[in-house]
């Protein structure tokens, strides 16, 4: 692991504050020219973008790392500081785990970074979240057909962005690519989802369960074992727009493309939800609940084995609902149908 040079003006900066030098690595880092006192000046409860901004270090992870190397660098990072993975495998038999407290961290990959799930992986997901505002960026996690998923996010406003998510749960445990799941606590809402490929994992691609006010765009989401998109139970006022949504439902194991239940106030948008398998292109699955105020409004819903739209009221049924301006074509069994 090594420690990249902080920028002259950043070096300047901290002299001019004169603070005394006293930070000890075990390790190799990229450290920016830090030369402040850890314990002072990242965590008073001062202004944080300002510490953040002055005081961080990109940590370097090299190739065929393995779990505790990662989590030995998480655990030494705080707010602001960048762990990228060099190119190459990295090898993980835990989950990394960003806790609760473990706020505003970046784990980056270089072009050619791979997280794998080796085959004595503990059935758990590769990386869980419970943390605030952390960032994955520019990552590819292979989950090796293991059990369990490849990310969950338990916390708040956080962001996984142009990665890469495949190959996650089996028979065994049925993991989702990316799970957005609350557990009580922390609250998990205003979590974003954005330019992902999600693909051939066992179940969901990108599953909700109780997550608020999030975002998931712009991502390509196809070859799911089940939907490729759940909105579910109590998942509350999410965007979901701009998807690609192909060739989901690939096992018979969801709904359909976009599964949607006993959740209100989403908007769907400007998604194309395609050549799903045995089922329609977005289902209103309801049978934990009824979904009121959702939009669904200017999607392209073609070629699905069952209806462009299924609303299913066999036994909660939809509120205010807006379904708007949608293009259909070549669903099977027709654009939109109401089942009672």
């Amino acid at each position: 692991m090594t420690k990249s040079k902080k920028k002259p003006l950043r070096a300047l900066i901290l002299l001019t504050a004169m603070l005394p030098l006293t930070f000890t690595f075990s390790c190799k880092k990229t450290d920016q020219s830090v030369t402040a006192d850890n314990t002072f000046s990242r965590n008073q409860n001062k202004d944080l973008s300002l510490v953040s901004a002055v005081n961080a270090i990109t940590y370097t992870l090299p190739a065929n790392s393995n779990s505790a190397d990662f989590q030995a660098l998480i655990n030494g990072a705080v707010a602001g500081d960048i762990i990228l993975l060099e190119t190459g495998s990295h090898f993980v038999t835990n989950t990394v785990n960003l806790p609760v407290g473990k706020n505003n961290i970046i784990i980056r990959g270089q072009a050619g970074a791979v997280i794998r799930k080796a085959p004595n992986t503990v059935p758990h997901a590769a990386i869980t979240i419970s943390g605030n505002y952390n960032t994955v960026d520019l990552v590819e996690i292979d989950g090796g057909n293991l059990p369990e998923g490849g990310i969950i996010i338990y916390g708040l406003r956080n962001t996984i962005s142009n990665s890469k998510i495949h190959n996650c749960g089996n028979a065994t445990a049925k993991g989702a690519g990316i799970l957005i799941h609350d557990k009580g606590t922390p609250v998990c809402a205003l979590n974003t989802v954005i330019g992902c490929s999600v693909y051939y994992n066992y179940m969901v691609g990108v599953s909700q369960h109780g997550h608020s006010d999030g975002v998931i765009r712009d991502n390509r989401i196809y070859e799911n074992g089940a939907e490729g998109l759940t909105v579910d139970i109590q998942s509350h006022n999410n965007y979901v727009y701009n998807n690609t949504i192909d060739k989901n439902n690939k096992f018979n194991r969801g709904v359909g493309g976009i599964g949607i239940d006993d959740s209100n106030g989403n908007r769907v948008h400007n998604n194309t939800v395609s050549n799903t398998f045995y089922r329609s292109g977005i289902t209103f699955q309801n049978n934990i609940g009824g979904c009121d105020g959702t939009s669904v409004a200017n999607n392209t819903l073609i070629n699905n084995a069952g209806y462009g739209i299924l609303q299913r009221f066999t036994d909660y049924a939809n509120t205010n609902t807006g379904i708007t301006g949608n293009i259909y074509s070549g669903n099977t069994l027709g654009n939109t149908y109401i089942q009672y």
